[in-house]
């Protein structure tokens, strides 16, 4: 396997795990006449740690249209060669390439379909107009949020479902314009659970109450508008009708299939439907806690359907959400660790170690030390393949990484 040391604010890292690379051990002198003993192995400094040098595409990232020079310096540094901009860009305009350090970093555009359409009459030649003009504008595909299923409502106050047969027209277009659908449903299942200190993610609701979906609706004004939040269940049976009904549309499940709670679940759907792949965008915490010989098979055994996302978001104020955050956005000093922690899970089979997104949950995942035929596969050539994407060459080393944080 190819190796490269590891860029980008490594020092901070290294402190941040307390794992103690490059950590010197030298006493000092010794004094005169004092006895000097040989050394010992344990007595070296450990080596920077390493990992693959595979080039990567991210395909879930959240980039303002104004800040992409600085995400793809961002991006560059950490491996990171394109990223596909799930907050997407109008139909016409598109996220090109930087040069850094001798080699091109892109950020390319996801396209979108305004739901609130879709009671109209005309919403079939809306979505395939819509879609046309991405696809004729370079658009990577189309990008569904969370809102499909939990934000939208029809008239009588119930939520547009993500299986509602008005809305075929649109994923249809999507397959006749060779259009992945980059799909969001529903969210992790805690957050259909009552939000109690009981609740696993109590701190990540705490800070973001609007991010419950147990119990009833309430509208603006915190009144019950005479509606309940659906189960996480029904949100899992939408998404999947929704994949089935299209068997000539690329589906991609964000978020690890949006079942990332039960990968048994999420292999059931691989195999059941040979249009869908899955994401690992802000789920490595989730996904991390399971066997990981389990975890290590479905990768393995699915190698050519499974593609590497991370959900990095950036703020037009300044300051970034690493796959999720709490009342404060995330500093640019976390970035380092928040990536190193995708390559350790991915590379490596260390065990008990932190998660890169801690307001998820307090508990450490385990390493799936994937082979490095499965890495190129997940890194870079699933995405190079369902995209369209331009073939990667390897990373050689010979280019010094940039700075990280802007």
């Amino acid at each position: 396997m190819r190796w490269a040391l590891l860029g980008g604010g490594a020092a901070l890292l290294v402190a941040a795990l307390g794992l103690g690379w490059w950590a010197s051990r030298d006493p000092g002198p010794a004094e005169p006449g004092a006895a000097v003993e040989p050394a010992r192995a344990e007595d070296e400094p450990e080596p920077p740690r390493t990992y693959a040098d595979i080039p990567k595409i991210d395909v879930h990232v959240h980039v303002p249209r104004t800040l992409g020079p600085s995400a793809m310096r961002i991006f560059g540094a950490h491996g990171v060669r394109v990223a596909l901009n799930a907050s997407g860009a109008e139909p016409g305009e598109r996220l090109d390439t930087l040069v850094q350090s001798g080699r091109p970093i892109r950020l390319l555009p996801y396209c979108h379909v305004d739901w609130r359409r879709s009671a109209d009459e005309d919403f079939a030649a809306y979505a395939e107009d819509t879609l046309a003009r991405c696809a004729a504008a370079g658009a990577v595909g189309l990008k569904i949020f969370k809102g499909l299923g939990l934000g939208y409502a029809n008239d009588d106050g119930t939520l547009l479902r993500v299986d509602d047969p008005r809305l075929d027209p649109a994923f249809e277009a999507a397959g006749r314009h060779g259009l992945p659908v980059l799909i969001h449903t529903g969210d992790p299942k805690a957050f259909f659970e009552p939000d109690t200190p009981a609740n696993e993610r109590h701190a990540e609701l705490a800070a973001h109450p609007s991010w419950s979906f147990h119990g009833e609706r309430l509208d603006r004004y915190g009144e019950p508008i005479g509606h309940r939040w659906p189960s996480w269940e029904s949100m899992l049976e939408q998404f999947e009708n929704r994949v089935a009904r299209h068997p000539d549309t690329t589906f991609v499940g964000a978020h690890f299939g949006n079942a990332p709670e039960e990968p048994d679940r999420v292999e059931r759907m691989l195999d059941a439907y040979p249009n869908l792949y899955v994401e690992t965008g802000a789920r490595v915490p989730e996904i991390g806690r399971h066997d990981p010989a389990r975890m290590r098979r479905l990768f393995t055994e699915h190698a050519d359907r499974i593609l590497f996302g991370t959900d990095f978001q950036m703020s037009p104020g300044g300051g970034f959400v690493l796959g999720s955050v709490g009342e404060s956005l995330d500093p640019p000093s976390r970035i380092p660790g928040f990536y190193e922690a995708h390559w350790r899970y991915f590379e490596t089979e260390d065990r008990g170690f932190a998660h890169p997104t801690p307001i998820q949950g307090d508990w450490t995942i385990d390493g799936l030390g994937l082979s490095e035929e499965v890495l190129e596969q997940i890194y870079h050539r699933n995405a190079e393949r369902l995209f369209g994407l331009e073939p990667l060459a390897p990373d050689d080393g010979s280019a010094e990484p940039a700075e990280s944080g802007e």
